[in-house]
């Protein structure tokens, strides 16, 4: 079980404040809560957008927007059908529909993709032991072909990382190195920027995309973190264990860092 977790309230929050720190706004895709002017100006800028609840996970209620140079092509799954317009208007009807009045923010789609065209990202589990943050784990996870999210719940399934780095995404040595130490130097970042707003949290699950230019990108935050979907299901259970021993130590002899 995560160990004393409180709830990160929602998703607008976390990247306010992650957007407050220069160190850590760098990570950040463009974020907005969605209404009718954010969507049409982040459409014309991007293309490529997801709304997404402003609270809940497991990927629920996520849609995919996209803009061509004829249509809006809306889809929420791989099992939906696409719904195609042909006029922003009738695309925000469609949108009030599926969002049910309820508050959601949109968000610049990042083209994490592997060779083969399927959607990955990065779960990175960070735990605080003994007042100080440290990576317990990190593992990719792929979407089915055509799906738009990557999460156990949603068809997805994890990957360790030297699987994606050699085989579905094609990184040399190096560039591997300068990722890797670029994810951590984010994920700490991340995790000391959002605890003291949240200080009994003693750990979070950092959803993390990769573009094609190998730019790392924060998706969200999470508090709840479930390391069963994700770090259980490796062939190897190294960094399941693991993550399940820093959890030991951080119940142990962790307090909530100061505020002063």
């Amino acid at each position: 079980m995560p160990i004393r977790n409180y709830s990160v309230a929602r998703k607008s929050m976390v990247s306010y404040v992650l957007s407050c720190y220069p160190e850590t706004s760098v990570y950040l895709p463009k974020t907005e809560i969605l209404n009718k002017k954010s969507l049409s100006s982040m459409l014309n800028f991007y293309k490529k957008v997801y709304i997404k609840p402003d609270k809940g996970g497991k990927s629920k209620g996520i849609i995919q927007i996209s803009k061509t140079s004829k249509r809006f092509i809306l889809l929420k799954s791989r099992k939906a059908q696409k719904e195609q317009y042909s006029d922003f208007s009738s695309l925000w009807r469609a949108v009030l529909q599926h969002t049910n009045g309820k508050r959601h923010i949109i968000q610049q789609a990042i083209n994490s993709i592997t060779k083969d065209g399927r959607q990955f990202d990065l779960r990175c589990h960070v735990i605080r032991v003994n007042g100080v943050w440290t990576v317990g784990g990190i593992c990719a996870r792929l979407g089915p072909q055509g799906e738009i999210v990557t999460t156990s719940h949603m068809g997805g399934t994890p990957c360790e990382l030297d699987s994606l780095f050699d085989k579905l995404l094609d990184y040399t040595e190096t560039e591997r190195k300068e990722v890797i130490k670029t994810l951590h130097d984010c994920i700490l970042k991340a995790s000391k920027a959002v605890s003291p707003i949240y200080p009994k949290n003693y750990e979070f699950g950092i959803d993390i995309g990769l573009d094609t230019s190998k730019r790392v990108w924060i998706y969200e935050v999470n508090s709840r973190p479930l390391i069963r979907g994700n770090f259980k299901r490796l062939p190897t259970k190294e960094i399941y264990k693991r993550i399940q021993s820093l959890r030991i130590q951080a119940k142990n002899t962790q307090k909530p860092p100061s505020l002063n």
